[in-house]
C-alpha cells in the first residue's frame, strides 16, 4: 500500500471526524428516524394485511411501492438498512424508532418471532414486487424445527438474496443473570466467532455488516468472562482461525480496557472495533479471479479494513473509532505522523500479545511474551497502557507453564502447572492460582492432585518457567 492511500485515507477519517464534531449526526438521525417509522409501519401493515386479504389482492400494491420508496431513501442515507425489534421496540440502524401501537394490538416483534426473526437488513432497494414477495414468504407456515432457515432458503429460491434475517434479542431482567457455566462462556464465543465471520464475508461481499449482533456478543463476552482466563490464549481446537483470532484480540483488549477504567460504553466500542480490526484482509484488493484466501498483504490490510468500514453512509464516533483501529492498529506509539487513536493503541497492545503466543507467531510462552513486549513500552506500545496490561496480567499470565515446588503432608513435592488467573490484588502479581497439570518427571498426577487448584499465595514456590507442556 503507497503512501499516498494511506494518507488519504487517513484524511478521509480526518474529515468524517470534522463531520461528527459539526452535528451532522443529529441531522442524519432525524432523518433516519422519520424515515424509519415509516417504514417499520408499512413493514408491520403489510404483514398485518396478510390476515384479512389473500395474497394477490391488490390492496397489498400501494403499500408495498410505498415501502420501496421510503426503503430506497434510507438506503441513500445508510448504505444498508438494519431493522432490528427487542422485545416491543424497533430501532433501524441504532436508532430507536417511535413505534406507538393500539392497546391489546401486536409489535412487530411478534410478527416476526414465529419464524424465529428478530429483524432484517436491507443491502439494496428492493422492488414493490420483492416486497410483496417477502409479506408472502411471511405469511407461510413456521417450519417447525428451523423456521428461519426456512425463510432464507426461501428467499433464495424467491431471488431475494440481499436480505438477511436476523435472530431473536431480548432485554435482560435485572437480577435475571446467573452464574455463568464453562458450556455458557464456549457457547458464547463460539457465537461470537462465527458473527465475525459473518462480518468479513459480507464486507468481502461489498455489504455492510450490522453491529448490532456483536455489540451484543460483546455485551454477552463481558457478562460472561469475569472470572474466566480462557478466552486468552489461543484455541488449540480452532477451526475458525480469523474469528477466534479476532475474538482473543477483542477479550485481551476489553481486559485491558476495563483495567484502564474506560467507561462502559467506550468499553463496547472497543470490543466491536477489535472485532473489526482485520477486516481489511476481506478486501480481496489485487486479488486474481479464482484465488482462495485473503489477497491483501499484511502492509495493505489496514488501509483496505478503514475503506471498507468507511462505506456506511453517516458519520458517528463508535463507526470512526472503529475505522481508525482498523487503520492504526499496527502503528508504533512513537508514530512520526503522530500518537495513534486509543483503541488502536490498546487493540495493538493486544493483538502483538495473541500473535506472540500463537502457533503461527512465534508460539512464546507467555511470560516470555510480556517481558519481550515490555521492553517496547514508550516505543512500540502505550508507556501507559503497557504498563497497565503488564500489572493486569501479572508476572505469569494465564496460560505460563511453571514448575512449581509444594510442601504436602507427605513432603515436598514438584509439579508442573498452568497459570490460570490474572493479577486482582497486588500480592498476586508473582503468585498466580495455579492448575496442576502433571509431576515434575511427566507422570500423570494421582487423585486428589489431577487438576487441582493451587494458590501460590498460600503455599508453593516457582522454581522455573517452561516453555512447553
Amino acid at each position: 500500500m503507497s503512501t499516498d492511500a494511506i494518507d488519504a485515507s487517513q484524511e478521509q477519517l480526518g474529515k468524517a471526524l470534522d463531520r461528527a464534531k459539526m452535528g451532522e449526526d443529529k441531522d442524519l438521525a432525524t432523518r433516519v428516524r422519520d424515515a424509519g417509522e415509516r417504514l417499520v409501519r408499512l413493514l408491520y401493515g403489510l404483514l398485518k394485511m396478510t390476515e384479512l386479504h389473500s395474497l394477490d389482492n391488490n390492496a397489498f400494491v400501494k403499500p408495498s411501492e410505498e415501502f420501496a420508496g421510503v426503503a430506497d431513501t434510507l438506503i441513500n442515507l445508510l448504505g444498508v438498512i438494519h431493522i432490528v425489534t427487542v422485545e416491543d421496540q424497533v430501532f433501524v440502524n441504532d436508532i430507536r424508532i417511535r413505534f406507538g401501537r393500539a392497546t391489546n394490538a401486536s409489535s412487530l416483534s411478534e410478527e416476526l418471532s414465529p419464524h424465529q426473526v428478530g429483524g432484517m437488513s436491507f443491502h439494496q432497494v428492493p422492488t414493490a414486487e420483492q416486497v410483496k414477495k417477502l409479506i408472502h414468504i411471511f405469511a407461510s407456515e413456521p417450519d417447525v424445527d428451523m423456521p428461519r432457515a426456512k425463510l432464507i432458503e426461501m428467499l433464495s429460491n424467491a431471488d431475494i438474496n440481499f436480505i438477511d434475517l436476523l435472530g431473536v434479542y431480548r432485554f435482560r431482567i435485572s437480577g435475571e443473570s446467573a452464574q455463568p457455566t464453562k458450556r455458557d462462556i464456549q457457547k458464547v464465543s463460539t457465537k461470537a466467532a462465527t458473527l465475525v465471520e459473518e462480518a468479513c464475508d459480507n464486507l468481502g461481499a461489498d455489504r455492510t455488516p450490522n453491529p448490532l449482533p456483536l455489540r451484543r456478543a460483546v455485551t454477552d463476552i463481558l457478562e460472561h468472562s469475569k472470572s474466566d482466563v480462557a478466552g486468552l490464549q489461543e484455541s488449540p481446537k480452532s477451526n475458525n482461525k480469523y474469528g477466534d483470532h479476532s475474538l482473543q484480540v477483542c477479550r485481551l483488549s476489553l481486559l485491558l480496557a476495563s483495567a484502564a477504567q474506560l467507561s462502559d460504553e467506550n468499553i463496547q466500542d472497543l470490543g466491536v472495533a477489535a472485532m473489526f480490526h482485520d477486516m481489511g484482509y476481506a478486501a480481496r484488493e489485487g486479488a486474481v479471479d479464482g484465488d482462495e484466501g485473503f489477497a491483501p498483504p499484511f502492509e495493505r490490510h489496514a488501509a483496505a479494513g478503514a475503506r471498507m468500514l468507511l462505506r456506511q453512509r453517516g458519520f458517528h464516533q463508535a463507526k470512526i473509532n472503529r475505522a481508525l483501529s482498523a487503520l492504526e492498529h499496527h502503528r508504533d506509539y512513537d508514530y512520526a505522523g503522530g500518537v495513534p487513536a486509543l483503541f488502536a493503541r490498546i487493540i495493538r497492545i493486544a493483538e502483538d500479545y495473541a500473535n506472540m503466543t500463537s502457533r503461527r507467531g512465534g508460539g512464546y510462552n507467555p511470560h516470555e511474551a510480556l517481558a519481550r513486549m515490555a521492553a517496547g513500552a514508550g516505543t512500540r506500545y502505550d508507556p501507559h497502557l503497557m504498563q497497565i496490561f503488564v500489572n493486569r496480567m501479572g508476572k505469569y499470565p494465564p496460560g505460563t507453564i511453571l514448575e512449581v515446588e509444594v510442601e504436602l503432608s507427605s513432603g515436598q513435592h514438584t509439579f508442573v502447572m498452568a497459570s490460570s488467573s490474572l493479577c486482582d490484588e497486588r500480592d498476586s502479581f508473582e503468585k498466580p492460582r495455579c492448575t496442576v497439570l502433571r509431576l515434575h518427571d511427566g507422570t500423570l498426577c494421582p487423585p486428589p492432585h489431577d487438576r487441582r487448584i493451587v494458590d501460590l499465595r498460600k503455599k508453593g514456590k516457582v522454581l522455573r518457567v517452561l516453555n512447553d507442556y
